[in-house]
């Protein structure tokens, strides 16, 4: 990484704590079952990632579940796989600011949904989708471990998965943990 890149990373993340610090939220915790209202987020880095995530969202709606899903690409043109569709939305770089936080109107939309549980793919650490998971207004947030940026932690349960689980893996685990537990609310 860029040093230049660094530093705008390391201002987005200081402004990040400054509306984490601000942001409330109603956190309830929901087994996969119980939830209705399902936001994912991932990567697009590969067209294998991206049908995973559309079977897994697929899923999810077939069960009768609402569910939006962002992924974010990080090059200017879309891959040729890649299919537009309603409950999608891509972030792109033109949809970041100088200090790599999402800029987008559908962004905001997403962050101040109230989803039941918010789910991130990501496979990779990037400080764009770190960013809504740790702004959103969802009441329970899972993802994979990671160290915390800006001194944040945004998920309510995360699993433990090595660097390089791809997305396929992450599902099975959190269908696996989010059906096991039972919430007594």
């Amino acid at each position: 990484m860029s040093l230049i890149r660094n530093l705008r990373i390391a201002f987005g993340k200081r402004a990040l704590r400054k509306e984490a610090a601000r942001n409330g939220r109603m956190r309830r915790a929901v087994n996969l079952a119980e939830a209705r209202d399902v936001g994912i987020l991932f990567n697009m880095t590969s067209e294998t990632e991206y049908d995973r995530v559309s079977r897994f969202a697929r899923s999810l709606q077939e069960q009768g579940k609402k569910v939006q899903v962002i992924g974010f690409y990080k090059y200017q043109k879309l891959p040729p796989y890649y299919a537009q569709k309603l409950a999608y939305d891509i972030m792109q770089p033109q949809h970041l600011d100088l200090f790599y936080r999402p800029k987008a109107g559908f962004v905001t939309h997403f962050i101040n949904h109230p989803f039941d549980m918010l789910i991130d793919l990501g496979i990779t650490d990037e400080f764009p989708l770190y960013y809504i998971a740790v702004l959103s207004k969802a009441g329970f947030k899972l993802g994979r471990r990671r160290e915390a940026e800006a001194g944040i932690i945004p998920y309510d349960l995360m699993i433990e998965a090595k660097q390089e689980t791809d997305s396929e893996e992450l599902i099975r685990h959190l269908i696996y943990y989010t059906s096991s537990f039972r919430f007594n609310g």
